[in-house]
């Protein structure tokens, strides 16, 4: 066993390494060309999207995950199940809540509605339940299976502000025989680049690390060096563990939620989005980290596209926003087109039933934006319809994406069709595929077709820029995020969900203050 763990360590130190990085421990140093021939070589279900049932199921667990984050906290009455609980009863009123933090209708709207950056939120959802579930018991219907671990190298900034996001999903056991009895959670951090003196090429260890999982065989091999990815990091190489609390709070990642579990409230397909955060009372200092509703990002709320409603202050607003980003809208490319689109828009939630997330049928309400519209596309020369724009910007929703923009009309983007998802999600925990021998979860056809090939080029084409002098910097210790918790959120006693979700919205809009969104994949943020 010792001399197959002394094997395990040696790969994995020469995955990060890669063939032209030394460490180095004294200051930035021009050295002379080094230019290897590395020839990228990228197993995209190795490499990009893990799947294959041996590796995930072996790397790590939802207790793992919520056992560092609870120890990242440095509370000792922090628990994975504490922060579990505190987590799911953000969508239990405040009357039925166990008291951990923020519930879904301590803010209503105008209108009197449990709500999110003033757009109605549903409050309370059977996924609340959750609090007295154990998600850590293997083969119950409660426990959290893990589906994919992903490497989003692609949402690396061009200024290697970040090494992109690395991201795990994992789905509710209960979802594998009960279609309509499904939750699946996805943690999305982003990591810190270990040399940022050294820009975008600071990065290349990582990078290098997700190349040579393509070559690595054993399943039990690439489990064990990706478990290390995410659990423990490389400290010698100043590359920080995966899961930090710091990579899900303001100005870093997020987790985001895809809901339908049944129940004794009304069973609505959603998707939310939480940050990890570090609140602290403004009077006693006492902090607790807590995970925080906050508004779904590229969700803008659907009645915005609809000024003939009228009562929502933003829709001119909004519309007269969304006019600038006709062009971006109107790239001829799956994979390029996008909305830029300040918070002030977006909703605390992304429907993928009913009609509160269809901005095509909401478009098609407002005949007055819809000349507008079109009055700006014959000034641009585009050869698209108002329809087309609105049903792009569905497709970027995370409603449209894992659902509504399945088949036409919706999928009809002019001159470009949506591929579609696997009905509900795009990494499935009911079905698998055999691929080269070995069990994978099924993923979607606009991942398989579309997403990935295109993550595939990305990388390959940053990892096949090899520098003839390679950026050598002084390797970082081995907390190289700085600190173990996000920044700390000020709130007042007996705060409100009002409180906390503004707050961590103005402080992650602060941090990323300047950022032009522009990354290598692209300027598109999501999927």
């Amino acid at each position: 066993m010792w001399i197959r763990n002394l094997f395990v360590s040696l790969l994995v130190w020469a995955l990060v390494a890669g063939p032209a990085l030394a460490q180095v421990t004294g200051p930035i140093t021009p050295i002379g060309p080094v230019c290897v021939d590395t020839t990228p070589s990228v197993d995209v279900r190795r490499s990009l999207f893990v799947t294959e049932l041996d590796v995930v199921q072996q790397a790590i667990s939802l207790e793992d995950v919520m056992s560092k984050l609870a120890s990242d906290s440095a509370d000792p009455a922090m628990s994975p199940k504490r922060l579990w609980k505190q987590w799911w009863d953000t969508q239990n009123e405040a009357e039925s809540g166990i008291g951990l933090g923020s519930n879904c209708d301590d803010v209503v709207n105008s209108q009197g509605e449990p709500a999110i950056n003033g757009f109605p939120i549903q409050c309370p959802r059977n996924e609340g339940d959750e609090v007295d579930a154990n998600p850590f018991i293997p083969g119950e219907p409660s426990f959290y299976e893990p589906l994919a671990l992903v490497n989003r190298f692609d949402l690396a900034p061009r200024d290697g502000a970040n090494c992109g996001e690395y991201r795990i999903i994992f789905a509710r056991h209960s979802g594998v025989t009960e279609g309509f009895n499904r939750n699946l959670v996805i943690f999305e951090a982003v990591l810190p680049n270990p040399n940022p003196n050294c820009g975008l090429e600071g990065c290349r260890m990582v990078a290098r690390f997700w190349q040579g999982l393509s070559r690595t065989t054993d399943p039990a091999i690439r489990a064990e060096a990706l478990r290390r990815f995410y659990l423990e990091g490389f400290p010698s190489r100043g590359i920080p563990p995966v899961i930090h609390a710091k990579h899900f709070g303001p100005g870093s990642g997020q987790i985001r939620t895809n809901q339908f579990m049944s129940g004794d409230h009304n069973q609505l397909w959603q998707l939310r989005e939480f940050k990890l955060s570090q609140l602290c009372d403004a009077e006693t200092g006492s902090c607790s980290l807590q995970f925080v509703p906050v508004t779904v990002k590229g969700n803008p709320f659907g009645e915005l596209f609809d000024a003939s409603i009228g009562g929502e202050p933003r829709t001119r607003q909004f519309q007269r926003h969304y006019l600038t980003q006709v062009e971006n809208l109107s790239a001829a490319d799956l994979n390029e087109f996008f909305a830029a689109a300040p918070d002030r828009f977006n909703a605390g939630q992304s429907n993928s039933q009913q009609g509160e997330n269809n901005y095509p049928a909401h478009l098609e309400e407002d005949p007055r934006f819809q000349r507008t519209l079109t009055e700006r596309l014959r000034f641009l020369g585009i050869r698209l319809d108002p329809e087309h724009l609105a049903r792009r910007s569905l497709a970027l929703s995370c409603a449209g994406c894992h659902q509504l923009s399945n088949g036409a009309p919706n999928n009809d983007l002019g001159g470009l069709t949506w591929r579609p998802s696997l009905g509900f999600v795009h990494v499935s925990e009911q079905q698998t595929d055999v691929i080269d021998g070995n069990e994978h979860f099924r993923i979607s056809p606009a991942l398989e077709e579309v997403f990935l090939p295109h993550r595939a080029e990305i990388f390959e084409r940053y990892l096949d820029k090899v520098s003839c002098s390679d950026c050598r910097s002084i390797v970082l210790e081995s907390d190289a995020s700085g600190g173990m918790l996000p920044i700390p959120v000020e709130v007042e006693a007996g705060f409100t969900l009002d409180d906390v979700t503004e707050k961590v919205r103005a402080l992650d809009a602060e941090l990323k203050a300047g950022d032009s969104g522009d990354t290598i994949g692209g300027k598109r943020r999501v999927h």
